[in-house]
């Protein structure tokens, strides 16, 4: 029979990337046991709790075009072979044992795609985030006449390390709806369709009310009165649209002299989406284009830990979320945790999480300065956005919370685990 509690072996890429906060709730609160096995790791500071106690990080090495930041469209599934063989070699190496179930994430790098060599039996569940389609959605559409004819290639054959994963016999997990319509309909009945959630009580705090206690944010103080209006990415990049976000801080602070725009996120560009800005610093080229109309009053603060970016949703007056139509970021699920009104530009993904008025408001994606005057409205109404900031509480401890959200993929484990566990796997 499975063991109780189970022992998991999670492969991704990166840690602890997606599923190190999933793996670091399993561990804590289902007492798992849990191998994690990437090719590289984040700052300590981005750590879960319980790394080193339950949650054994391993790190496999890749070779050929793996090593590579980017690859030509050529040779994609090439890379995510070097992936899944690099994860293969360290598993045949190390043998960690016993393996009840196996929680992988796709990414278009297919890290589980020779896990079955090692663990035949082992049932393996797939996170896939995003279905590429040649030439829509997230900037396909905004580069509709300027893709090169390499770019648009890649895009067709982007999916084809997930497509062998999915016809690998695992078991597909998505975060969205709007995400499980991206893939081919034969596969779509097959999906588990659930959020990871979000850890509410990182981000509970005094009811907001600007003025009305002292704040600060990464160690600099917020003048009494002021209002904040943040913008939270990575790397402030043009996906998540930091180029509307910059318009838009630009003409609340000409209008409204307390007004202070803070960004969390920096570094250059990682994602081959935006083809045109691949590797290159996309925060500073958009400064240059649209400087800011008071430097001191946008305050550009870089990478930052977790509880920098809790105490900023705990403390912003005006949350923007101007991102192109793509996988909806955490940041957005974190804002509505905080009770942080939120301003979102319409697209499929928006709809799905957000119900304009009442968690927050949606405006059209073309049309800015509908953006502007709805942030200001927002802004000269403060009981207008404590409503919206409690309803998106609310949503996000009915919809959004992790403890559920994780219950819910824990039991999803634990039955595959008793249904195919015969006789104990790897290491016996």
């Amino acid at each position: 029979m499975a063991q109780d509690p189970l022992c998991l072996l999670c492969v991704e890429p990166r840690f602890p990337g997606r599923l190190g906060a999933v793996a670091d709730w399993l561990v804590r609160t289902r007492g798992y046991r849990c191998w994690f096995y990437c090719n590289g790791v984040g700052p300590r500071d981005h750590w879960p709790p319980s790394t080193g106690r339950g949650l054994e990080v391993v790190r496999f090495e890749v070779g050929g075009v793996a090593r590579e930041r980017s690859v030509p469209w050529t040779r994609s599934l090439e890379r995510g072979l070097c992936y899944a063989y690099g994860a293969w070699e360290v598993l045949e190496a190390r043998r960690p044992g016993p393996i009840d179930v196996v929680l992988g994430r796709s990414h278009g790098l297919g890290s589980t795609l020779f896990v079955p060599a090692f663990a035949p039996r082992a049932p393996i569940v797939n996170l896939f985030d995003y279905y590429y389609l040649p030439r829509s959605y997230d900037l396909a559409d905004d580069l509709a006449h300027r893709l090169p004819p390499d770019y648009v290639r890649w895009r067709q054959s982007a999916n084809a390390m997930d497509l062998l994963d999915l016809e690998n016999g695992v078991l597909p997990w998505t975060t969205s709806e709007w995400q499980r319509g991206l893939f081919p309909p034969e596969y779509r009945d097959d999906f588990f369709v659930q959020h990871d959630g979000v850890d509410l009580r990182r981000f509970r705090g005094e009811p907001r009310r600007a003025g009305s206690r002292s704040r600060a944010i990464a160690g600099r103080s917020v003048p009494e009165g002021a209002l904040v209006v943040s913008f939270i990415a990575p790397e402030p990049d043009r996906l998540r649209g930091f180029d509307r976000f910059l318009s838009l801080s630009n003409r609340l602070i000409r209008e409204r002299a307390d007004v202070i725009c803070v960004v969390l996120g920096g570094g250059p560009v990682r994602r081959g989406l935006d083809v045109e800005h691949f590797g290159a610093d996309f925060g500073t080229l958009a400064l240059r284009d649209d400087p800011p109309a008071d430097p001191a009053r946008l305050w550009m603060l870089g990478a930052v830990s977790p509880e920098t970016v809790a105490e900023l949703l705990r403390t912003t007056d005006l949350h923007v979320y101007p991102s192109r139509p793509f996988v909806p970021s955490r940041s957005l699920f974190e804002a509505m945790a905080a009770g942080a009104p939120v301003l979102a530009w319409d697209a499929e993904p928006v709809r799905e999480v957000l119900d304009d008025g009442r968690t927050g408001r949606i405006t059209p994606a073309d049309d800015p300065e509908r953006a502007a005057l709805l942030a200001l409205d927002l802004l000269a109404d403060a009981d207008t956005r404590q409503a919206i900031g409690e309803g998106a509480a609310a949503v996000s401890r009915e919809r959004f919370d992790r403890d559920r959200c994780l219950s819910r993929l824990a039991g999803l484990l634990d039955d595959l685990a008793k249904r195919s566990y015969s006789p104990a796997i790897g290491g016996r």
